[in-house]
């Protein structure tokens, strides 16, 4: 089953925010099929990892984000995967495998400073624990980018967590924040996780 981007929230530069409000969406609309859904947090130490297909590139070339977020559903047919990227050029979504071999490039060696990581998060947990009061995109108390119009995303007692998704560093509280993968792990995982 795929989810229609014309039914789906957009705002540019608030693909964490893109993401939780198509996670909604799912569990709204298909609930059945939310624990095959997992929220992918792109990122590395350094903040700086390479993409390619990304709209805000010039066509052929890469974007380097700080971090990027899309969703992954697991089809568990045997079949592949299939990506949900808003920012992507490629058709909304991906199979799982052409997303890969276009956007991430693995045949390209990565200086270590740009190797991207990833952390997994089941929809669920993603819709219970992420908040974001948007500080993130403040800067001298004007956004830099138009925030989305609907009321930010906080949950009891905490106003601001998307900095603990980012974060590569800290693989613990897998509960919350998911668990992190290299890009190895994480082709490896996807190819068995489709295979069962």
């Amino acid at each position: 089953m795929f989810f229609p981007r014309s039914e789906l929230a957009y705002t540019r530069c608030y693909c964490e925010e893109n993401i939780y409000k198509l996670c909604e969406w799912i569990k709204e609309k298909h609930e059945n099929e939310i624990d095959n859904i997992l929220v992918v947090f792109i990122s590395n130490p350094d903040r700086r990892v390479p993409l390619w297909e990304q709209s805000s590139a010039v066509e052929g070339n890469f974007v380097i984000w700080d971090y990027h977020v899309i969703l992954l559903q697991c089809v568990g047919d045997g079949t592949d995967g299939i990506v949900y990227d808003f920012d992507s050029r490629l058709p909304f979504p991906t199979p799982f495998r052409d997303y890969i071999s276009r956007t991430f490039r693995p045949n390209i060696d990565l200086a270590s400073a740009f190797k991207r990581w990833f952390r997994l998060i089941p929809c669920r947990n993603f819709l219970r624990y992420f908040a974001s009061d948007r500080s993130h995109m403040l800067q001298d108390g004007e956004y830099i980018m138009a925030p989305p119009t609907y009321k930010a995303i906080c949950i009891p007692g905490v106003q601001m967590n998307l900095d603990r998704y980012i974060d590569m560093t800290q693989n613990g509280d897998s509960d919350k924040y998911g668990t992190i993968l290299s890009e190895i792990e994480f082709f490896t995982y996807c190819r068995s996780d489709f295979s069962n």
